[in-house]
């Protein structure tokens, strides 16, 4: 029997690399990154949903239900909040009030995910950017930071791909296929 190949996926909102909000995140992020293990600038972004490992005929089918998918505008999102999860010894970045927009995509591509299948948790949607993980425990003070402000127009469909950086793994996040969010 043969061992069908299964990839990684998720679908995530990427904030804009070149923006000066973005190299603002990325300070935030290397200030974090002492208090436990850093996340690599290329793979900060929001994930909308996780569906987990995926055969390619199943990638097929949520490709071309994403293309069917009228997504909801394009939004902007305020980032205003520095905080830990035990659970999962993370640092994190969150909005305080998110966007509706955000909030209807990600119930959309939940939705989306499991008409193809696949189960989705059945915790509440808490959009967050993780800027460290394997924090052993909570800070007693996370940095000081300005609010951070991104404007989304597309979400994405993404790889998590092991990779080697010398003796240490990690992983790398590869765009799939991307959508645009709707006009205002």
């Amino acid at each position: 029997m043969i061992k069908e190949k299964k990839q990684r996926l998720f679908f995530a909102l990427s904030p804009d690399h070149s923006s000066d909000a973005f190299h603002r995140l990325a300070r935030l992020s290397s200030q974090c990154c002492r208090l436990g293990r850093p996340v690599s600038q290329e793979n900060l972004h929001i994930t909308l949903a996780f569906l987990g490992m995926v055969t390619d005929e199943q990638t097929n089918s949520i490709v071309a239900a994403a293309q069917q998918l009228t997504a909801p505008p394009a939004f902007s999102l305020r980032l205003t909040t520095l905080g830990y999860w035990k659970r999962s010894k993370v640092i994190w970045l969150a909005p305080e009030q998110p966007p509706l927009p955000l909030l209807a995509l990600a119930q959309q591509l939940k939705s989306l995910v499991e008409s193809c299948g696949l189960e989705q948790e059945s915790r509440p949607f808490k959009p967050h950017i993780t800027l460290a993980k394997s924090v052993a425990k909570r800070p007693e003070r996370l940095p000081a930071f300005d609010k951070i402000d991104f404007h989304f127009k597309h979400f994405g469909l993404y790889i998590s791909k092991p990779v080697s950086h010398g003796c240490r793994q990690g992983v790398q996040y590869q765009l799939l296929s991307q959508w645009p969010l709707g006009s205002r």
